[in-house]
């Protein structure tokens, strides 16, 4: 049986909060994907398998775009903000012996030299896909077609 390839996600974060370059700066490049308060943002976290490829978008910043990769190198754990009453994420529904919110660990791959905005994103054909259609989700799985799509353009981007 051949092995399942991975699959290709978008990640959502605003770059002043935490951004690609913060993910970079981080002296191992890896973080968990914590503070996710979205059921359905949850679930695709959770769905996540190593090895999986993340598309980190900046989001509700001047130029929306896919700005570089990362990679999962270790699945969902319960999200330690949802306990820390300090944190602003905590969750006062979420108990350790039965937690809502889960964090996979990502490793900063690579910044692209260009951000592939939304609208050279919509142009391309991905206007339909969940990343229009689904603006406050912050975790979004992608087809085979669309990662395609993303693919084309980063490679055209990279020969300019």
């Amino acid at each position: 049986m051949a092995a399942k390839a991975p699959r290709a996600w978008i990640l959502k974060s605003e770059p002043d909060t935490f951004g690609i370059d913060h993910l970079a700066a981080l002296k191992d490049k890896t973080t968990l994907w914590d503070g996710v308060r979205n059921f359905t943002a949850r679930n695709n976290l959770v769905a996540m398998e190593i090895g999986d490829r993340g598309f980190f978008y900046h989001s509700s910043c001047a130029v929306p775009a896919i700005v570089g990769e990362m990679k999962v190198v270790e699945k969902a754990i319960p999200d330690e903000s949802a306990f820390d009453k300090k944190s602003p994420y905590f969750d006062a529904k979420s108990k350790r012996e039965k937690p809502q919110w889960f964090s996979p660990r990502f490793k900063f791959v690579k910044k692209y030299p260009f951000e592939l905005d939304r609208e050279t994103l919509k142009a391309a054909g991905l206007g339909k896909s969940l990343l229009f259609t689904s603006f406050r989700l912050s975790v979004i799985p992608l087809t085979d077609a669309e990662v395609k799509i993303i693919e084309k353009l980063i490679a055209e981007r990279l020969k300019n």
